[in-house]
Parts: structure tokens; C-alpha cells; sequence
């Protein structure tokens, strides 16, 4: 994941911890510093204080859903790509994100394949941008 010779920093929000763990553990390959904070406070002020390249963002603790705190998070830090874990239908994922700009979305049974696509289109962007 490594893009501009510095350590990407990834978020993982997930009140699902072993969810959250399979998802750390695929990143761990990739030159990136994970954090898993363990509330949605935690993470808007990590958000605040870091540079946070990427974040993931499933359900958070406290029981509310992605969709619902995504607004705080752009809003918070607009630059950060966000890859949702739902199992929302495509359609819905779509019309309900529209217009926060997401990188994409995982299902909650993912594949290490659905990440590394979401993860190559992260690169994708970046390279273009940093040209």
C-alpha cells in the first residue's frame, strides 16, 4: 500500500471485533499502520488529530450503522477514502452514500480479493493524483 514512501495510516471502525481483526490481519502485509478505536468518538478524533488515509467503516459500537455516521465522518475528514462493510444490496449502498464520495464497499463475509480491489483502486487514484 506503500504510495509515496510514507506508512499509510487505515482506520477500522467495527463493533465486530473479530470482523475487525480478519480485516487488521489482511492489511498487516500491506506498509500500513492499522487502528481499530473502539468507539465512533475515538475514531472522529483520531480523524481530527491524524492523517488517516483510509477507513473502513462497518457497524460502529453503540449499535447505529455506517450509513449514519458516514456524513460525520467526511464532514470530519473529507480527504480520507472510505470503504463501507455492509451487507446493504448495491442499489441501496449507492443511493444511501450518494454524494459522500466512498471508494466502495465489502460485504461483511468478504474476500481478501473484494479488499485488494477496493485497495488497487485506492492506488489507482493516488498514482493519478501524484504524478
Amino acid at each position: 500500500m506503500e504510495q509515496t514512501g510514507q506508512q499509510k495510516h487505515i482506520l477500522i471502525l467495527e463493533s465486530d471485533r473479530q470482523l475487525a481483526q480478519q480485516i487488521q490481519e489482511y492489511l498487516s502485509g500491506q506498509a500500513s499502520l492499522v487502528t481499530a478505536p473502539s468507539s465512533v468518538k475515538d475514531a472522529l478524533d483520531l480523524l481530527k488529530s491524524q492523517r488517516i488515509h483510509l477507513a473502513f467503516l462497518g457497524d460502529p459500537p453503540g449499535g447505529s450503522s455506517s450509513f449514519d455516521i458516514l456524513k460525520d465522518f467526511v464532514k470530519t475528514s473529507p480527504m480520507t477514502y472510505v470503504i463501507l462493510i455492509t451487507d446493504t444490496p448495491e442499489k441501496e449502498v449507492h443511493d444511501r452514500a450518494e454524494g459522500f464520495g466512498i471508494l466502495g464497499h465489502i460485504p461483511r463475509a468478504f474476500s481478501p480479493n473484494e479488499i485488494e480491489r477496493l485497495i488497487d483502486k485506492y492506488r489507482e487514484i493516488n498514482q493519478a493524483l501524484f504524478r
